[in-house]
């Protein structure tokens, strides 16, 4: 499910990359020696005009997604730390086992123009946007809403920039994405994870996981990825997962 709008390639024109420091006066001193630094005025920008398409299909979610560049994708997501530094701001911002980010919308480090960054070394990740279906707590989804989340998520990937690359596409399935059992980028990843689908009739069957991309593009490597594709199992049913996954995204014909 690749997001990585043109739109918001305008908005984020350079991001932070630094040393890998802990505390925050650290970081600054080495912003001094390797700065690249990201303006959160650009990317406040950006994720309200993702919010735009999230707020009236209440099943997917947006993201700001840390990518590894293509010389970059062996290197672990573990440990990545994104922060918020302004005059009167100074905010860690959490990022998944999957670089994506939740942006705090703040009003004091919008007028500041705070800056963002990472403490990773240039030229090693990049941001862009990434819609994806919102994980439940339970890890249990019926199917008929899962059909519905899919198509709440293509519509937003066309109205909000994909609509040319998108012409004729329909939603084919949902992807459930778990990290490699051998991934480092996961300490917590279930080596025995189960993704079972149960039909109407209570018959409960495995969905197969392969090694795979989680999403459309190949940017994020490899993932353990059940797909459920809709043409092969009954339109009514329930799925079930032994535990959360990492995310959910799509799979179009």
């Amino acid at each position: 499910m690749k997001q990585s709008l043109l739109l918001l390639l305008v908005f984020l024109p350079c991001w932070t990359m630094a040393e890998n420091d802990n505390e925050l006066q650290k970081v600054e001193i080495a912003a001094l020696r390797n700065a690249e630094w990201g303006s959160y005025r650009h990317a406040y920008k950006a994720f309200s005009f993702f919010a735009t398409y999230t707020r009236t299909r209440p099943l997917i979610q947006a993201h700001m997604q840390l990518r590894p560049l293509p010389n970059a994708r062996d290197i672990p997501m573990t440990g990545l730390q994104l922060q918020l530094v302004g005059e009167k701001t100074r905010l860690d911002i959490a990022v998944d086992a999957l670089g994506r980010a939740s942006l705090p919308l703040l009003k004091t480090a919008y007028d500041e123009d705070a800056v963002l960054r990472l403490n990773r070394p240039q030229g090693q990740f990049y941001f862009s946007g990434r819609y994806s279906i919102k994980e439940r707590e339970d890890s249990i989804y019926d199917v008929v809403e899962l059909r519905s989340a899919c198509e709440q998520l293509l519509s937003a990937q066309r109205e909000s920039g994909y609509r040319i690359r998108l012409i004729g596409k329909k939603c084919a399935g949902i992807k459930f994405v778990y990290a490699l059992s051998d991934n480092k980028s996961d300490s917590k990843s279930d080596t025995k994870i189960a993704i079972t689908f149960k039909d109407a009739a209570q018959l409960v069957r495995d969905l197969p996981v392969s090694e795979a991309s989680p999403f459309e593009d190949d940017s994020m490597g490899k993932y353990r990825v059940a797909v459920y594709k809709f043409s092969d199992w009954p339109a009514l049913g329930k799925i079930m997962a032994t535990s959360k996954p990492l995310a959910i995204g799509t799979l179009y014909d």
